[in-house]
């Protein structure tokens, strides 16, 4: 069996019931730089059985709590809606959260879960019509961020997406 260097290693991330796709040791990194895995969240190398906490792992660094602090506080004094670079990074920001999508039919949204946000597309899993979908980012047409009345401490605590793209009838389950 090969030696797994770090540039190919594999990892998963399980955090309050939900378990993440496979990621590099550098998506991982990133991740846990950013503050989207908590140090309580355990992490699965593949190949391997054992989870550990992710606080437990050398080489991961997480945000300070003065850090954690000062964006709370700088939060509360900014607008509710911040500017995001990329469609990428305003999705990531919704995770394993629920959304809002017409992928099948242009006037319907059916609920699904964003699953992974990739350079050239996201996964979403549409759960009521059993499919598990690989959206290229050029499909959008619109992203709605839309505030909801109870608020979090968290971006995707305190608002909703509606995702519209160009429908397409190959992610039903017949495909006709």
């Amino acid at each position: 069996m090969p030696q797994t260097s770090e540039s190919t290693a594999r990892f998963r991330i399980r955090h309050k019931g939900h378990t993440s796709p496979w990621m590099t040791a550098d998506k991982l990194k990133q991740a846990t730089m950013i503050g989207q895995v908590a140090p309580e969240a355990m992490v699965q190398q593949s190949g391997q059985p054992e989870w550990h906490e992710a606080a437990a792992i050398k080489g991961l660094e997480f945000p300070e709590e003065s850090k954690q602090i000062a964006a709370e506080i700088k939060k509360e004094v900014i607008d509710t809606h911040p500017r995001f670079k990329t469609l990428r990074e305003l999705l990531s920001n919704f995770l394993h959260h629920p959304v809002a999508i017409n992928l099948v039919d242009a006037d319907h949204f059916d609920e699904a879960e964003l699953l992974l946000c990739c350079e050239d597309h996201f996964e979403i899993n549409l759960p009521k019509r059993k499919v598990r979908a690989f959206v290229p980012y050029a499909r959008i047409k619109a992203v709605a961020s839309i505030e909801l009345d109870e608020g979090g401490t968290q971006y995707s605590e305190s608002h909703k997406v509606r995702i519209e793209v160009e429908p397409c009838k190959a992610f039903t389950a017949t495909g006709d």
